[in-house]
């Protein structure tokens, strides 16, 4: 359709993927009444009896146990750990639909463009794999990989490459064939005073992939007896590629991950490797950055248990302390494995081996745990200035985490440090609320230093819409809830309460959020129906809450209760 909008076009695609058909491809479901209803076991959490339910007329799936659900772009999303273009593209192809040139609300120069990018790198990745293996300057880069003990099969695998010790390598194999512009929009190139440049020069390189195996960048490591004093060179950032969002090694592991429901980080492209040439295939690396809450976000989406491995000298163990608090306020079962000697994960599994890493793995302590026990071994439980100490630098940790304050896991946390530590769970709170009101000032939170890359970022629903689907509703909440629940149920009464929430808007966000949505789709197609609000969404998390309000809705017997009354006359 020449000048079909994206609204339509995901429409059209919703409209060709029948959800019990795209969901039946990876769980067995079992028709109920007469086929309107389907049970299956839940993919998104260890489900024993069926507690999902997949409903055909209203186009929707829940889990009943989890809380997860949706439409069918959320259930591939969520199965998938794909984003929701991804999930328009995947479903657009299953259905034979032609796929425009713009998914998400991209106009065709920005895809057309970011094909372009990824082409060029995928050329790139082409041309350093040839250099390692057939060209004479690429032999002791090789041999350098054998030595570090990979096979040619693992460096094959993840595509490993070199560029040789010239400045203009990659700007001479290019010439004619891509643009100096695209170059260094793919970030292969700089320029200094006029002239360009090569930034990968005479290193070892490691492809960076995405979770969808698409290269967007490249890490780089000096040879044995190189001058430069930079031993990484990460790539930099590009419209394609953020350090902050992705994780090595990401495309090889997801499957493991998932299967596994545990995820393992190390800090290096090296020791990721030699895990996996080990059979440790759940393993992942961060790309020369600390993580940070975007590093959370996206390991969230793979596993529940996340396991941060880090050397065992000085460094590795403040490393640790460091990446505690980017995890402290998450909904994740976070672990902390310290390898002994000081050795690093490719050392610990050339000596000891996959089954006793797995092991330790298995075993590692709990994040709360680990720094609990580090500050014991920097001070004394069994003296009062010890323990005043080790309370100090745990309430020094919860203050580090502003967004924990007040929540349930900060309850649990103060509970635990006050108990080992033989004081009252108020003067612990006492403590943390003092520390935390000498740092009201401090510029590490002020909003104006926050990183532009976290304030692109888009608002997460998780925790108001979690609270919702457990029930902690006020009053006010709930009647609210009550009234999306009666709109959904009977779409003609939204005439009647426009009037009303002119008057006295509703005062949740989440549910003033849905009904701005109800709205927009009423303006748009004169009716409004659940698929179609569904359609307006792209949040996951929203998506869920519409599910559940219309799930209550139906539970109720709305439709037919307002029809009987003749509310909706």
């Amino acid at each position: 359709m020449p000048n079909q909008s994206p609204q339509e076009f995901r429409e059209l695609v919703r409209s060709h993927n029948d959800i019990v058909s795209v969901i039946g491809e990876s769980v067995a479901l079992q028709a109920r009444s007469g086929g309107r209803e389907h049970v299956g076991l839940c993919p998104f959490h260890d489900d024993s009896n069926p507690s999902m339910r997949v409903y055909s007329d209203r186009q929707t799936f829940r889990c009943w146990a989890c809380n997860t659900g949706g439409d069918v772009f959320s259930f591939l999303m969520e199965r998938e750990k794909i984003t929701f273009p991804e999930a328009i593209e995947i479903l657009a192809r299953r259905a034979n639909l032609e796929v425009p040139k713009f998914i998400g609300g991209k106009t065709p120069e920005e895809q057309n463009n970011r094909a372009k990018l990824f082409e060029v790198l995928q050329w790139a990745e082409n041309v350093f794999q040839e250099a390692l293996w057939e060209s004479p300057p690429g032999q002791p880069a090789l041999q350098y990989l054998w030595d570090r003990g990979f096979t040619d099969e693992m460096i094959r695998k993840f595509k490993l490459g070199f560029h040789p010790d010239n400045w203009t390598w990659i700007v001479d194999r290019a010439r004619g064939k891509y643009s100096i512009q695209l170059l260094m929009e793919t970030r292969l190139i700089g320029e200094r005073n006029g002239r360009h440049f090569d930034y990968f020069k005479n290193r070892v390189l490691f492809p960076i992939h995405n979770e969808r195996g698409q290269a967007v960048s490249f890490g780089g490591r000096i040879l044995p007896g190189s001058v430069d004093d930079a031993k990484y060179f990460n790539g930099l950032e590009s419209v394609i590629f953020h350090k902050s969002r992705l994780l090595y090694a990401i495309d090889k592991a997801r499957e493991t991950v998932i299967e596994t429901g545990t995820i393992i980080v190390t800090e290096g492209y090296t020791d990721c490797l030699a895990c996996h040439q080990a059979g440790i295939t759940n393993v992942v690396a961060t790309l020369g950055t600390a993580l940070t809450d975007n590093h959370v976000t996206a390991l969230k989406r793979y596993a529940k248990k996340v396991v941060l491995v880090f050397d065992g000298d000085a460094a590795g163990q403040k490393a640790a302390r460091r990446s505690v608090e980017a995890f402290l306020a998450q909904d994740v079962d976070l672990r902390i494995l310290t390898l002994p000697d000081g050795q690093d994960p490719a050392d610990f599994v050339a000596l000891h081996g996959s089954k006793e890493f797995n092991r330790r793995s298995d075993n590692a302590l709990e994040a709360w745990e680990f720094c609990f026990q580090s500050a014991i071994k920097l001070h004394s439980l069994t003296t009062i200035d010890g323990r005043q100490r080790i309370l100090n630098d745990m309430i020094h940790l919860l203050a580090q985490v502003p967004k924990l304050a007040s929540s349930v896991r900060e309850s649990f946390l103060i509970a635990n440090l006050a108990q080992r530590l033989g004081l009252s769970e108020a003067a612990v709170q006492e403590a943390l609320k003092t520390t935390r009101s000498s740092k009201r000032n401090d510029d590490r939170y002020d909003e104006q230093e926050i990183p532009q890359y976290f304030a692109e970022e888009q608002i997460s629903y998780v925790a108001g819409v979690s609270k919702i689907l457990q029930g902690r509703l006020s009053s006010q909440e709930r009647m609210e809830c009550d009234l999306l629940q009666t709109i959904l149920a009977a779409p003609e009464c939204i005439q009647h309460f426009a009037k009303a929430f002119n008057r006295s808007p509703l005062k949740n966000e989440l549910f003033k959020l849905i009904l701005q949505h109800c709205y927009q789709e009423v303006a748009a197609t004169t009716k409004l129906t659940v698929s179609g609000l569904l359609n307006r969404v792209e949040d996951r998390d929203i998506k869920n809450l519409v599910v559940w309000i219309d799930e209550q809705a139906h539970a109720k017997d709305l439709a037919r209760k307002i029809s009987e009354s003749g509310v909706a006359d």
